[in-house]
C-alpha cells in the first residue's frame, strides 16, 4: 500500500499483538493506539492557512497564464507599448493569427466529438443490454446538464493558458437538472502544487475561492448571516464586552490573530464575501471488509443491516486498515463554517483538472499560445513599422531654404504638399525630399517568415485551416493534416483522459440515483426498439426468492469513450461512403442494403421507411419481435397445409367410397337384365372400378406421407422452441442465481466505521434483515419466465 511516495507493507500496516517472525521492530516503543493524525475529524484552522500559504508561494503562472488568453482575444499590445508607439508616430497595429490557428483546433475537437459508453467490468452482472440502458441513461444526462459544451470550454481554455476546470456536482436548486457540469475559469481553482499525477488523485488538497454578494452568501448558508454582516463591515460598531453572542465574540478574536490578508476574503467597499471550498484527503484508520468472491474492499458500516448479514454469514472478511477518505471543508477566510465527508462515491474531486502542457522542472501548466506569442510580437512589431515606413518622407534642407520648418514639415507630410521655398536664400542652400520604405520590402519578407514561424511553433499548417499552402498535391494536403493531428497528440490525450473522467463521475452520480427503483428504458428505434427495465424486482426459480434483475446498483462498470465520432459531420461522411459502397454493388444487390441507407440519414421517419422497405422487398428482419412473428406465421402456415393435406384424403376417401357405391350398383343392375355376356361386362367394370381405386389409394398414401413428414417437421420445430425456451429460462436463472449471489455480497460504502464490533447487535440486525426480506411483496413475472 502506497502513502506519499513510501511503500509499505502489510505487516507495517497491520495491527501486530504479538511477535511474528521476519519483523524487526525500532527501538521506539510501539504505541498500540490509533495515532491522533488518523482521526476522522474536521480540518483544523492552522491546516487552512498552511494551505493558502502555499498557493500564494506557488509559481506565477496565472500571469503568463492570462497574458496567452489575452493574445487570443486581440489584446496582444500594453498601454505602454502604445503609448511608446504614439510618441514614435507609429500606428499600434495587430494582425491576430492566434485566434484562427486556435479555432482551427477547436472546430476539430466539435467534429470529431464521441460519446460516453458504459463498459461492465462483469459481465455476469452486467449483460450487454444493461450497459446499453445505462449508456442512453448517460446521454441523456450529458445532454441535459450540457456536459459537451463544458468539456469544450475546458478545451479551449487548455489549448490557450494550458488549464481548465470542470465542475461535475450535484445542482443544489431544486428546479434545475439534478446534475451541474459546468466550466469553472482557472482564477478560482488552487490545488496541492506537489501533486503530479494529471488528474489530481495523489494531491492533497483542492481549494475553490467563491467571491459572493452579501445576500448569496447568506441565501447559501443563512446560520451564518450574522458573521457575514460583520465581516463585511469591517466590525464596524461591533463591541465585544457588550455583545452577548459568545460566537461572535469568538469570531472578532480569530480575526484579529490571523496571518491572513483581509483584502484575500471580504472587500467592505463593494459588500462582499470569499468563501473557500476545500476539499481534501485524510488519511484515517478503520475498518474495513473485503468480499471473499470478487475481491471488493469497501469501508465497514456497522449500522448498515446489509454490512451486518455479510460480516455474520462469513461473506466478507474484516480487518483494520489505513485508507484516505475525501472532505469538504467551508471557511470564510479564518472562520470555520462546517466540515463533512464527500457527498460523492467516486473517490475524486469534483473539479477534472483539463491540463495542455507541464514545465518538467516546475510542473507549470501551458497551451500552445505560448509558443506563438514572440512570433505574433514581431508580426504586430514590423507590420507597424513597415507601414509606418511607407508613409514617411525624409526631408534634407539648409536652414534658410524655407521661412518655417515646422510648417514645411507637416505639408510635406501631405500628398498634396505645395511647399514655398525662401526667396532669400543662398544659390548652394538645398531642399530635398526623398519617400521613405526602402526597407519596407525587408520588412515584409522578415514578417512573411514570423508568420510561418507560427504555424511551426503550433504544428497547425494552413492545409488545416483551408488556406492555400505550399502542398501542390492531395497527398501532400493531407499528410501536412496528418503532421498536424500527430503534433497535437499529447494535448489532445490529456483532453480524451480528462472528458473521460468528467463522465466517470457523471455515471457514478446517475448510477447512485438509479439504484433502488425500477426504471424502463427504451433502446433503438424502429422493429429493432426493444424496453429494458433497470432494477426489475423478480423471484429466483430455485430458491423462490425475491432478487433484482439488471440491479445498477451492483454494475461494476467504467465509461469510456465511443471510438466513432457522433458529430453530424461524421454521420455525413459514413452515409456519403455508405452510399458510394452502394452503388458499386450490383442492383440485386443494392436492394437487399438499402434499409441500411435509408436508416443512416437524419431524415424524420427514416426509420418507418425503412420498416416499409423491408416489407415491400420481403427483406429478412433480425429484430426479436420480427422473427417471433415470422415464427408464428410459420407454424400458421404449417397449420393449414396440414389442414389442407386433410382435406384431400378425405376428399379422396369419399370418392373412392362413391366409385365401389357406383360400381356395385352398375353391376347390380347388369345382373338384373340376364344377358349372356353380363360376367365378361362385370369383369369389365370391376378392372376399371379397380384401377380408379388404386390411382386415388396411391394418391392418399402420397398424401399421407407428406401429412407425416408434416407432423414431424411440427413435432421438431416445437422441440426446438422448447429447447431454447429451457436454455433461456436455464441462462436466465442462472442470472438470477448469480445476481442473488452478488446480492447477497455486494455492500453499500459507508460513511463512518465504528472501532468495536458488537457481535450481539449484529446478529440481531441479521435477524431483523431476514424477517423484512422474507416479508416483501409477492414475486412478479419478469421477462416473461416466471
Amino acid at each position: 500500500m502506497a502513502i506519499g511516495d513510501i511503500q509499505l507493507t502489510s505487516a507495517a500496516l497491520s495491527d501486530h499483538h504479538g511477535q511474528q517472525a521476519n519483523i524487526v521492530m525500532g527501538d521506539e516503543a510501539v504505541s498500540r493506539e490509533s495515532p491522533e493524525e488518523l482521526t476522522n475529524t474536521a480540518l483544523p484552522r492552522e491546516r487552512v492557512e498552511q494551505f493558502l500559504f502555499e498557493c500564494r508561494h506557488q509559481p506565477a503562472w496565472r500571469r503568463e497564464a492570462d497574458r496567452a488568453a489575452d493574445y487570443y482575444d486581440g489584446n496582444q499590445l500594453t498601454a505602454e507599448t502604445v503609448e511608446r508607439l504614439k510618441d514614435r508616430g507609429q500606428p499600434p497595429l495587430i494582425t491576430n493569427l492566434i485566434k484562427p490557428t486556435i479555432d482551427t483546433v477547436l472546430g476539430m475537437e466539435e467534429k470529431t466529438r464521441s460519446d460516453w459508453r458504459v463498459r461492465p467490468e462483469d459481465d455476469d452482472i452486467a449483460n450487454d443490454d444493461t450497459a446499453e440502458a445505462l449508456s442512453l441513461k448517460l446521454k441523456h444526462a450529458e445532454t441535459e446538464s450540457r456536459a459537451d459544451r463544458a468539456c469544450s470550454d475546458a478545451y479551449a481554455s487548455q489549448l490557450k493558458a494550458g488549464l481548465g476546470f470542470v465542475e461535475v456536482s450535484r445542482e443544489t436548486d431544486p428546479l434545475k437538472y439534478p446534475y451541474r457540469v459546468k466550466a469553472i475559469h482557472r482564477r478560482e481553482i488552487f490545488w496541492d502544487w506537489r501533486a503530479e499525477l494529471y488528474d489530481l488523485s495523489d494531491a492533497r488538497y483542492q481549494i475553490r475561492r467563491r467571491w459572493l454578494d452579501l445576500d448569496s452568501a447568506i441565501a447559501m448558508m443563512p446560520q451564518y448571516a450574522s458573521l457575514f454582516r460583520q465581516t463585511t463591515g469591517g466590525w464596524a460598531g461591533f463591541d465585544p464586552m457588550m455583545e452577548q453572542d459568545t460566537g461572535l465574540v469568538q469570531s472578532w478574536e480569530i480575526e484579529r490573530d490571523t496571518r491572513l490578508e483581509a483584502t484575500d476574503w471580504r472587500d467592505t467597499e463593494h459588500n462582499r464575501v470569499c468563501l473557500y471550498e476545500i476539499w481534501y484527503r485524510k488519511w484515517v484508520r478503520g475498518y474495513v471488509m473485503t468480499a471473499v468472491q470478487g475481491g471488493l474492499t469497501i469501508e465497514v458500516d456497522f449500522d448498515n443491516p446489509r454490512h451486518c448479514k455479510a460480516i455474520a454469514s462469513g461473506m466478507v472478511q474484516v480487518r483494520m486498515a489505513t485508507f484516505q477518505k475525501i472532505r469538504l471543508a467551508w471557511y470564510c477566510g479564518p472562520h470555520f463554517l462546517y466540515d463533512v465527508s464527500s457527498p460523492h462515491k467516486h473517490g475524486n474531486f469534483p473539479y477534472v483538472p483539463f491540463f495542455g502542457y507541464r514545465e518538467d522542472l516546475t510542473q507549470v501548466p501551458y497551451g500552445l499560445i505560448r509558443a506563438m506569442i514572440s512570433p505574433q510580437d514581431e508580426i504586430n512589431a514590423r507590420k507597424s513599422k513597415m507601414l509606418w515606413s511607407l508613409n514617411s518622407k525624409r526631408v534634407i534642407t539648409d536652414s534658410d531654404a524655407v521661412k518655417d520648418h515646422s510648417k514645411t514639415a507637416l505639408e510635406v507630410a501631405r500628398p498634396d504638399a505645395y511647399i514655398i521655398l525662401e526667396a532669400g536664400r543662398k544659390p548652394s542652400s538645398q531642399f530635398r525630399v526623398e519617400p521613405g520604405g526602402d526597407l519596407a520590402v525587408q520588412q515584409f519578407q522578415v514578417m512573411q517568415e514570423s508568420k510561418q514561424e507560427i504555424a511551426e511553433s503550433s504544428g497547425i499548417h494552413k492545409a488545416m485551416q483551408g488556406q492555400n499552402s505550399s502542398a501542390s498535391s492531395g497527398l501532400a494536403i493531407n499528410s501536412l493534416v496528418e503532421q498536424g493531428l500527430n503534433t497535437l497528440g499529447e494535448i489532445n490525450d490529456n483532453y480524451r483522459f480528462a472528458r473521460r473522467m468528467v463522465g466517470e463521475m457523471l455515471f457514478s452520480m446517475l448510477q447512485e440515483d438509479l439504484s433502488g427503483r425500477p426504471t424502463r428504458v427504451t433502446i433503438g428505434k424502429g422493429q429493432s426498439q426493444k424496453v429494458i427495465v433497470l432494477n426489475l424486482p423478480a423471484q429466483d426459480p430455485q430458491t423462490g426468492q425475491m432478487t433484482i434483475t439488471n440491479d445498477v446498483s451492483k454494475v461494476r462498470a467504467r465509461v469510456v469513450l465511443d471510438d466513432i465520432p457522433s458529430t453530424p459531420t461524421f454521420r455525413m461522411q459514413q452515409l456519403q461512403m455508405l452510399t458510394e459502397i452502394t452503388k458499386s454493388l450490383p442492383p440485386q444487390a443494392q436492394s437487399l442494403i438499402i434499409d441500411f441507407v435509408v436508416e443512416a440519414t437524419d431524415m424524420p421517419g427514416s426509420q418507418k421507411m425503412a420498416d416499409r422497405l423491408r416489407k415491400g422487398l420481403n427483406l429478412p428482419d433480425d429484430s426479436p419481435e420480427s422473427q417471433q412473428q415470422q415464427q408464428q406465421a410459420a407454424q400458421q402456415q404449417q397449420a393449414l397445409q396440414q389442414q389442407q393435406i386433410a382435406l384431400d384424403m378425405q376428399e379422396r376417401q369419399a370418392k373412392i367410397d362413391q366409385m365401389r357405391a357406383a360400381t356395385q350398383k352398375t353391376i347390380a343392375e347388369i345382373q338384373a337384365t340376364g344377358q349372356p355376356n353380363d360376367s365378361q361386362a362385370i369383369q369389365a367394370i370391376r378392372a376399371e372400378a379397380a384401377n380408379h381405386i388404386n390411382v386415388m389409394q396411391g394418391e392418399m398414401e402420397t398424401l399421407r406421407r407428406q401429412l407425416v413428414q408434416k407432423d414431424i417437421e411440427a413435432g421438431n420445430r416445437q422441440a426446438e422452441i422448447a429447447s431454447k425456451a429451457q436454455i433461456e429460462v436455464a441462462r436466465h436463472s442462472t442470472e438470477i442465481q448469480k445476481q442473488r449471489i452478488a446480492s447477497s455480497t455486494a455492500i453499500e460504502v459507508a460513511a463512518i466505521a465504528h472501532p468495536v464490533v458488537d457481535l450481539g447487535a449484529i446478529m440481531q440486525a441479521v435477524q431483523a434483515l431476514t424477517a423484512k426480506v422474507d416479508g416483501m411483496a409477492p414475486p412478479v413475472q419478469a421477462n416473461g419466465i416466471k
